[in-house]
């Protein structure tokens, strides 16, 4: 098992790393002080596969978890499903001294985290990620919340757990299009800051497929290291942070372009960052070999660009660029200086999105 220390201002946690680890998660608990009685909150996918193993570890240990078994699927971030977890809460007189367990994906750790943050105005929280990408994002660095029905993520907090801890076995059951998504994200941490995660995915691209677990312990440590390194720099987003982004602003406009339907998130934001790749490279800061390098290993992962759905004019809407008014609008913008080195810009305009977007509507 490998650990991580998060390092923030104001508070410090450690993050866990390893394969076939969860028997050690009580004794972590204990180490960090953890009283007996504990509310686990996870989805119903994530309870018919591993829960009854989870609960018997932890009674075993001496715990007395109480459940919350919640939907999966962003549906469940909602005021709604907020509100029936605070009142299963007051009704298991889960204490401001206690813990909420987050056990399953981002959803499960988004929602989670929230109540964790609000209830009793904030209880003990741990995030116990089981798949990728909230292995390697979303457990990490404090972001938690809800969605409203005008937006994603519209209401929300950052708060951070006593600790978090990541065991790779749990991604032997994902499905393939979910792994994918987050090996796109550990591929963004390769283009941003390390390329030699770029290049152990591409030197060992079937063996990942494959669930190489050495392999994905090495991918999910060093992704971690690159998220709380930018976390540790700037815990709430006033500009470094902004480097995480990469792809989301094009990925965004695909996805509010397809009304969120066909394609998952991360699949959008892969195809945000070949479009923003595309940009650095006709700008000239990025090298023809660097660009190819990263189109060609993302669209390994069996992306096809959705452009029977989709309309250009709809995606540049969605991102902000209306031509009566915004012509001359610039946007701030990380773009690969090549591939572990980016750079900041805020002069990127809407002609050379439009631009990036034809080369992905030419694509497959």
């Amino acid at each position: 098992m490998r650990k991580i220390t998060l390092k923030l201002k104001n508070i410090k946690y450690p993050i866990y790393i390893g394969n076939q680890i969860i028997d050690r998660f009580p004794d972590l608990c204990r180490k960090h002080g953890v009283k007996p009685h504990l509310a686990v909150i996870t989805d119903k996918i994530v309870a018919g596969i591993y829960l009854d193993e989870f609960v018997s570890i932890l009674k075993k240990r001496g715990f007395a978890p109480e459940i919350i078994i919640v939907n999966p699927g962003e549906e469940s971030k909602s005021l709604n499903v907020l509100s029936k977890i605070f009142t299963d809460l007051i009704q298991m007189k889960l204490r401001r001294d206690e813990t909420i367990v987050a056990f399953g994906g981002g959803v499960v750790g988004d929602l989670a985290g929230f109540a964790s943050a609000v209830y009793l105005r904030g209880v003990n929280l741990i995030q116990l990620p089981t798949t990728l990408l909230a292995m390697v994002d979303s457990s990490i660095g404090g972001k938690v919340g809800i969605n409203h029905k005008l937006g994603k993520n519209l209401i929300g907090s950052f708060y951070h757990p006593i600790f978090v801890f990541s065991d790779v076995n749990f991604l032997k059951t994902l499905p393939k299009r979910e792994f994918m998504c987050g090996l796109g994200e550990v591929v963004k941490y390769g283009i941003i800051m390390d390329a030699e995660i770029f290049k152990i995915i591409e030197s060992n691209f079937d063996n990942i497929l494959n669930l190489d677990f050495k392999l994905m312990q090495t991918l999910v440590f060093r992704s971690i290291s690159v998220k709380s390194s930018v976390v540790q720099k700037d815990e709430k987003e006033k500009k470094f942070r902004m480097i995480l982004n990469f792809g989301h602003t094009i990925g965004h406009g695909i996805e509010a372009g397809l009304n969120y339907r066909r394609l998952k998130h991360g699949e959008a934001v892969m195809f945000g960052m070949i479009g923003e790749s595309f940009i650095a490279f006709s700008r000239g800061i990025l090298r023809e070999k660097d660009f190819s390098r990263m189109r060609n290993l993302l669209f390994k992962m069996g992306l096809v660009f959705p452009k029977k759905f989709l309309a250009k004019d709809v995606i540049l809407k969605h991102i902000g660029y209306d031509k009566k008014i915004f012509s001359e609008q610039r946007l701030n913008m990380y773009l690969p200086m090549k591939i572990g080195k980016m750079r900041f810009f805020n002069d990127v305009s809407f002609g050379e999105i439009e631009r990036a977007l034809d080369f992905l509507f030419n694509q497959n």
